[in-house]
């Protein structure tokens, strides 16, 4: 497989598997997803915030746009807002990654009260979809605990096999 081969397949997973997750919870009461729970975030609407800004930071990197600020930790959440964030932000970076296929192989220098690195652009993209991996599972986790069930399939392969039955 090249590298914009799965660069491409990456982008459109990431839209994919955002309106998935988007869909099945607006599916649930506010109230659920935002209750609490033992966890990294302590609530459905926290953790989606987290993979909002999260996204949109490393989006950032990868498209050369100002990173936002936001809070590590959220104490409140407006969920209508990010859940369009998580669905617009997978688009915006689709598009960008799709018509600068050749620029993802780029290092981009990144220096950060956290980290300094410079990697390619793709390997940027390629935690991008990892660290949202992570914290769906998570949002999964705590929809057990609070009430928010029948999580849709969001895997890769199950996208990968589907789409390729269209």
């Amino acid at each position: 497989m090249s590298l914009k081969t799965f660069i491409t397949n990456s982008v459109d997973y990431n839209i994919w598997v955002s309106e998935q997750l988007v869909a099945w919870l607006k599916s649930y009461p506010e109230e659920l997803l935002q209750k609490e729970c033992p966890s990294s975030f302590t609530s459905i609407a926290k953790t989606l915030k987290h993979i909002s800004d999260t996204q949109l930071y490393w989006s950032s990197m990868i498209r050369g746009t100002p990173t936002p600020s936001f809070d590590y930790i959220a104490t409140s959440v407006d969920l209508e807002t990010e859940m369009n964030n998580i669905v617009n932000e997978a688009k915006l970076l689709a598009d960008y990654v799709k018509e600068n296929s050749e620029a993802m192989n780029e290092p981009h220098l990144i220096e950060s009260q956290w980290f300094s690195s410079n990697f390619p652009k793709y390997e940027y993209l390629q935690h991008l979809i990892i660290h949202t991996t992570y914290h769906r599972g998570q949002i999964v986790t705590i929809g057990h605990h609070v009430g928010v069930v029948k999580a849709p399939m969001l895997d890769y392969n199950f996208w990968n096999v589907m789409r390729q039955q269209q």
